[in-house]
């Protein structure tokens, strides 16, 4: 109230209100003129106040979390290849189109990185729900040396039975791996003890598209559901 007051004691010199002579007493308004900037800076004042009592909580507009991933767009055509699968019998990347192909790189004998991956390969299967029918899981093995049709086999069954392990000579991979960016090399290896040794490989999971061009790189130990999620967008 006593802003309004401040306002009308500014107002009420600078449009006085005038008295004239004659029948009776009438109230009249000054002749219009220029409003003085005294006036326009009590309206600025007042403006500034209003927008003063504006509530703000100071939060800002959501914005969307990038999910986890690289994605390739456009996708990127890789080469055909064919490697021995886990049953024995050839299998090309081309017997695959029409699916998406979830793949990862690594050997059997891996204590950590490998069982894990394919732990969550699972999960990404049951996100998938019924979709799952059209994606093919696949673990390449970067030890063809030790990682035979049979011991594939056994291994990625305890995972899956629908998961598909490939195996192939050290030449062939290293051609392969050219397409996705992949390494691999034996540490600790002892000549003398042949079979004993581990291998440091990249640690990346791949995703192709139904047409077989690589689309998504996962990296390691990225949530399931969100894989699924993002495999879902290139069905």
């Amino acid at each position: 109230m006593e802003f309004y007051k401040m306002i009308g004691s500014v107002y009420s010199p600078l449009f006085p209100l005038r008295r004239e002579r004659g029948r009776g007493i009438g109230v009249k308004r000054s002749k219009t003129r220029r409003a003085p900037m005294s006036v326009l800076l009590v309206l600025l004042l007042f403006a500034i106040l209003l927008a003063g009592c504006t509530k703000s909580d100071g939060s800002k507009p959501p914005t969307a979390t990038p999910l986890p991933g690289t994605v390739l767009d456009p996708p990127r055509e890789v080469r055909d290849f064919t490697l021995t699968s886990h049953t024995g019998e050839p299998l090309s990347l081309h017997d695959l189109r029409g699916k998406v192909v979830l793949m990862f790189f690594g050997y059997t004998n891996c204590p950590d990185v490998c069982p894990t991956t394919l732990a969550e390969f699972k999960r990404v299967k049951t996100e998938l729900g019924d979709e799952a029918q059209n994606v093919a899981f696949v673990f390449v093995s970067v030890d063809g040396a030790r990682d035979t049709p049979e011991r594939l086999a056994a291994y990625v069954a305890a995972f899956d039975p629908d998961f598909i392990g490939l195996t192939g000579e050290d030449v062939t991979l290293r051609t392969i791996g050219k397409d996705y960016g992949l390494f691999y090399q034996r540490v600790n290896y002892d000549s003398a003890q042949e079979g004993n040794y581990l291998v440091d490989h990249t640690a990346s999971s791949f995703a192709l598209d139904a047409e077989g061009r690589l689309s998504i790189i996962f990296p390691y130990q990225t949530d399931p559901a969100i894989m699924a999620q993002r495999i879902r967008s290139i069905m």
